[in-house]
């Protein structure tokens, strides 16, 4: 009898476990949030996955209604009216994004009563950065600036080199570190810096020896050399005219 009780009790514990498991399954998968980039005057598309046939579907952004749709028909709300469609798989198509679109969403779909959030994050418009070369001892620092007035998800942004020295391949940083060297002197081709968020990316390129700077100590040897000359023919040119003057001697 009392290995009867225990395989009995050893069975409802994992039963209790499983139910456990499944209740935990089911909340994780309920909560999940899917993540969606767009960008400001540009479109967008959430798509909820696996959607069943629906009786009534509702969008909502927060508390308030995106667009609705059941037994009377479509109806979009004011805040994204004309801006807004569904289609029958019930994804939800935006169109002249705001930043202030940003925020996350949920869809209810009936009969189900299956609910699915999306956060939506939208970027501005990504710019051209500018680049500036700088001698800085016996290095060249190259600053890749992104102008400051784009300050929204600043964070998201990611920085990439590319150019024959070995340095571009390496740095991930918008500021380029590159040795005066011999080598260096020798480098032909493109300077580039790209920025990138997660939706867009800009490239902005130099010539790679306009960064160079170039050794000018032999180009002021003649003017070192010039006035020397000067003075030598000064003097020649004084000792031939008070030769003259003296006239020939008898």
């Amino acid at each position: 009898m009392g290995k009867v009780r225990v395989s009995r009790r050893t069975a409802a514990e994992a039963v209790v476990k499983l139910a456990i498991l499944l209740l935990l399954f089911d909340f994780c998968k309920s909560s999940s949030v899917f993540s969606v980039v767009g960008t400001v005057n540009g479109n967008v598309t959430l798509s909820p996955p696996n959607i069943q046939p629906a009786k009534e579907i509702l969008w909502k952004k927060g508390k308030n209604k995106v667009i609705e749709w059941d037994s009377d028909g479509l109806t979009p709300y004011p805040l994204f009216r004309d801006r807004v469609a569904l289609d029958p798989s019930g994804a939800l198509h935006i169109s002249n994004l705001t930043s202030s679109d940003e925020g996350e969403y949920e869809i209810e779909i009936h009969p189900s009563s299956k609910v699915m959030k999306f956060n939506l994050i939208v970027f501005d418009p990504l710019p051209f950065p500018t680049l500036e070369c700088n001698p800085v001892n016996e290095s060249i620092v190259v600053q890749c600036a992104v102008p400051e007035n784009y300050s929204r998800h600043r964070e998201q942004l990611t920085y990439s080199w590319h150019c024959p020295l070995p340095q571009c391949g390496e740095s991930t940083t918008p500021v380029l570190h590159l040795k005066k060297n011999d080598d260096l002197q020798k480098q032909k081709g493109q300077l580039k810096c790209v920025v990138a968020n997660p939706e867009s990316n800009r490239t902005s390129s130099v010539d790679l020896s306009s960064c160079i700077p170039h050794d000018h100590s032999r180009s002021r040897y003649p003017l070192l050399i010039m006035p020397v000359i000067i003075v030598v023919w000064l003097f020649v040119m004084c000792y031939w005219k008070r030769n003259r003057r003296a006239g020939p001697t008898t």
